[in-house]
């Protein structure tokens, strides 16, 4: 019981927590991603370590306040908005979106992620990396999906038509410092993740059409979910029609706007229908979109679509997810440690309390293991190139065995990480939303709730659970031959615990020489149930020695240590500047 007399004049305020919270710089400040960042790009460290110096400059002070800004409650309201028609009644189909939310969105492109004269594989990567620990805000999703433009285009730079090239070139190399945004269009009403469900048409017209262009592919038909719609180009599926192949589904590239027309905001031929109010991500542009004649141009053989988009778009998309969760993790992380260390409750702080501990605990290994875990994955990526195979088949052209089942191996860690960040990161963002008590859903008070909304966005985005961990389970049936069940686990697990890692092979092998998860029995619903718990430990296995290989010994954070080095790192830097006569 307090002791103390009431007083009118509560003098009570989190002004420390708050200054704290607000002078971290997200890289400098933050000796775990340091040294990860050390540990995976060797040679590239000292200058990646100076870059990203100085882009956390940006992205914990500059970057952070304009994502908050653009989802304050009055911005959500009036913004993302689709305005069909201009004031002379010309179809415009005009996306109008936060201030905020467009200065943010050109800065982080004008960073030209994508422009080998910029940026090396890793220095990209841990850029990305770093953008992610404020979310989507409106901005990583194009990040993301123009990643996926750039590898599908670059995949096949030699056979592209002049125009598609030019695309490949504005999107990767820019024009005169500008770099455009690509999106990715393949979700379709009654498809979803079904995408050789598809159903829009793509067909050759050598006549000329209202636009003034012949020779070429126009699409016909509605897609559903189209996310970033704002953006330059979109990579879209179609089945084109007339061709040997017609019944499956072909990669296009489709401006938004043809040469000249943006200006005049004459679409491609395409009509925006509606925006979607989504639960999250709501600075976001996502819409329903209908083609009708829009001009196009195929990227790759036609009848090898839908292995390039799954393969590698839907891929680089999926480790976005898990990475972007990753590096979102280490924020959430850091501020729910640092309030429990600042708040008291019964003349002791929060985080001294036995049940807290565990909680603290349990978000601070969570986040580093995560984080630990995206970069090892992503490495594999690095270290084929950033090359993606598209599927299996091509897998199986590979005649080295033991590239072969390294690419494999990466093929199902993508989803595996995929899966289980995603799934994890909801739970582990409420829980550190319960550190701030009913501070933790106020809006205006931190960004928390906006990441726990976007993080269920992220746990849908390019493939529910249920869907790849169908789909893992195939694989797996359909390389046994050359790649056994056993030598599979063991290899994803290299390193680990040896008497954990007999438990796990004995599991792995079981589940997986179930036949098929497709039949509707009493067996079947067993081993489902069974894999949708053990891939989650299976990966949460792998991430750990991802953590251990790391050897991280840094000191934790403490507020009040913390407070009195930012503090005096404050004055130092209002010392050190001029005084304007």
């Amino acid at each position: 019981m307090s002791n103390q007399e009431g007083n009118r004049d509560n003098q009570y305020n989190f002004d420390d927590y708050l200054f704290v919270r607000d002078n971290f710089n997200y890289y400098t400040d933050d000796e775990f991603l340091q040294a990860l960042v050390q540990k995976y790009t060797g040679i590239e460290f000292e200058k990646i370590d100076r870059d990203l110096r100085a882009l956390s400059d940006y992205v914990s002070f500059r970057f952070k306040n304009l994502a908050d800004k653009a989802n304050e409650l009055e911005n959500r309201i009036k913004v993302t908005k689709l305005k069909h028609f201009d004031a002379h009644n010309h179809r415009i189909d005009r996306i109008e979106r936060c201030t905020e939310t467009e200065i943010l969105e050109q800065e982080v492109f004008s960073l030209g992620l994508y422009d080998p004269a910029r940026n090396t594989p890793w220095s990209r990567f841990t850029k990305m990396f770093l953008l992610y620990e404020n979310g989507e805000s409106g901005v990583m999703c194009p990040v993301a999906c123009s990643h996926g433009a750039v590898e599908l285009l670059q995949k096949y730079e030699n056979e592209l038509d002049p125009e598609a090239l030019e695309i490949l070139n504005y999107i990767r190399d820019g024009k005169k410092g500008e770099y455009a945004k690509g999106a990715q269009f393949v979700s379709e009403i009654q498809g979803g993740s079904d995408v050789p469900a598809n159903l829009v048409e793509a067909i050759f017209q050598k006549e000329e059409g209202p636009d003034g262009i012949s020779n070429c592919w126009r699409l016909y038909g509605q897609k559903f979910f189209c996310s970033a719609t704002h953006a330059d180009y979109a990579v879209v599926t179609a089945k084109p029609k007339g061709v040997e192949s017609s019944t499956k589904v072909a990669a296009f590239v489709v401006p938004s706007w043809l040469p000249g027309n943006k200006e005049k905001e004459t679409r491609n031929s395409f009509t925006i229908d509606r925006l979607k109010q989504k639960l999250g991500t709501a600075e976001l542009p996502t819409a329903e979109i209908t083609y009708n004649g829009a001009v196009a141009f195929p990227v790759g053989p036609l009848e090898k679509g839908l292995a390039d988009i799954v393969g590698t778009v839907l891929s680089l998309s999926r480790l976005h997810v898990a990475f972007g969760m990753a590096s979102g993790a280490l924020r959430v992380a850091r501020e729910a440690l640092l309030y429990s260390q600042f708040r008291t409750a019964f003349g002791i702080p929060i985080s001294s309390f036995p049940l807290m501990i565990n909680q603290i605990n349990e978000l601070d290994h969570y986040s580093k293991r995560s984080a630990a875990g995206a970069f090892k994955v992503y490495s594999e990526y690095i270290n084929f190139g950033e090359d993606l195979i598209s599927g299996i088949r091509q897998l199986e052209k590979i005649d080295d065995i033991e590239e072969r089942k390294r690419r494999f191996r990466l093929m199902e860690l993508i989803m595996l990480q995929k899966i289980v960040v995603a799934d994890e990161a909801p739970a582990m963002i409420r829980k550190a939303i319960s550190f701030f008590g009913g501070h933790g859903i106020m809006e205006d008070f931190l960004s928390l709730p906006r990441l726990h909304r976007d993080s269920m966005i992220m746990e849908l985005w390019e493939g529910p659970r249920n869907v790849l961990l169908t789909q893992i389970h195939r694989d797996l049936g359909r390389v046994k031959d050359w790649y056994p069940l056993e030598t599979f686990c063991r290899d994803l697990l290299k390193g680990a615990d040896s008497d954990q890692l007999e438990e796990y092979v004995s599991e792995f092998i079981r589940i997986m020489s179930h036949d098929s998860l497709l039949r509707n029995d009493p067996e079947t619903l067993a081993i489902c149930h069974d894999w949708e718990l053990f891939s989650t430990k299976l990966f949460i296995a792998y991430q750990e020695q991802a953590l251990s290989e790391l050897n991280y010994e840094g000191k934790e954070l403490k507020f009040s240590k913390l407070l009195r080095e930012l503090k005096k790192r404050k004055k130092s830097v209002k010392q050190m500047q001029p005084v304007i006569q």
